[in-house]
């Protein structure tokens, strides 16, 4: 799903690495995809220019090839859409199902980053033009954690992207272990941008927990696996951070720096855009 007005390179860039991120988070190389595309009269040869330029760069990027696929032509809104296949070494794959109580809670990158992107892009949130300028790319051009995803096969116990905002995916993983996850909102990591924008909005914290599209990986892994996890880390160039654990019961908790619970209610983030925002 994507706002309307979106440019048609940004649009393909955008739509590879979302599908990029499934792969990520089950370890999987990514090896090829197949494209559907539904393009509305008014399209010219200038967008789909355009649009294979972006398919292009990240083709290149990520060591993709485009193996098939439709192309119509229909009344209506353009609609685009891949199916993207990668290869698991041996066989084995990060699952979702699989974590355990005494493990680890972790989370790469930042969060809630694209949430305050798509602020910005509806005239909800005017932060300085750097700080818009880093979250609306954040939001355009997620970043698929391939390599972490890769190195965490039979390194973590579960995991899966973050797609649909932290709590709605780290409930995912809960319920699918038949566990409860507790999250320390403390811990949660935030980009700088995000920090300056939390400073002065006391309830956004929360918010950026709920907030969907970061697509950063969110995993468990035992105790003994820290320092292993620290190299990894190191080896990818990607942060992770420690943000909680797994307990025996079932659900999914937040508590905040005195450690008392919050509420969070049980919902997530809908990638379908109000107002007629979304092509």
């Amino acid at each position: 799903h994507f706002r309307a007005g979106e440019t048609p390179g940004a649009l393909a860039r955008r739509l590879l690495r979302v599908n990029l991120s499934d792969l990520a988070a089950m370890g999987a190389r990514p090896y090829a995809y197949m494209l559907n595309l539904v393009l509305p009269p008014g399209a010219g040869l200038t967008w789909l220019k355009g649009f294979a330029a972006g398919l292009a760069r990240d083709q290149k990027t990520y060591g993709l090839t485009l193996a098939g696929g439709d192309t119509d032509v229909a009344r209506g809104r353009l609609s685009i859409s891949a199916t993207i296949f990668g290869l698991a070494r041996g066989g084995r794959v990060l699952r979702r199902d699989a974590a355990r109580p005494g493990d680890d809670l972790y989370v790469s990158g930042t969060i809630g980053d694209a949430g305050l992107g798509r602020a910005c892009l509806a005239g909800r949130l005017n932060p300085g033009s750097t700080d818009k300028r880093y979250l609306v790319n954040r939001f355009r051009l997620p970043e698929p954690r391939l390599a972490l995803g890769q190195g965490l096969v039979g390194l973590a116990s579960a995991g899966l992207d973050v797609s649909d905002g932290l709590i709605a995916d780290v409930r995912k993983l809960a319920d699918a272990a038949k566990v409860k996850a507790v999250i320390e909102s403390a811990k949660v990591p935030l980009s700088s941008a995000a920090q300056r924008i939390v400073t002065r909005n006391k309830r956004a914290p929360l918010k950026l927990l709920r907030a969907g599209e970061d697509y950063e990986l969110v995993f468990t892994a035992p105790v003994e696996a820290r320092f292993r996890l620290e190299g990894l880390a190191r080896r990818t160039g990607t942060a992770i951070t420690r943000i909680g654990r797994i307990v025996t019961e079932r659900g999914v908790v937040v508590v905040g720096p005195l450690g008392k619970e919050l509420g969070i209610g049980h919902g997530g983030y809908e990638h379908f855009a109000k107002g007629g925002q979304a092509s």
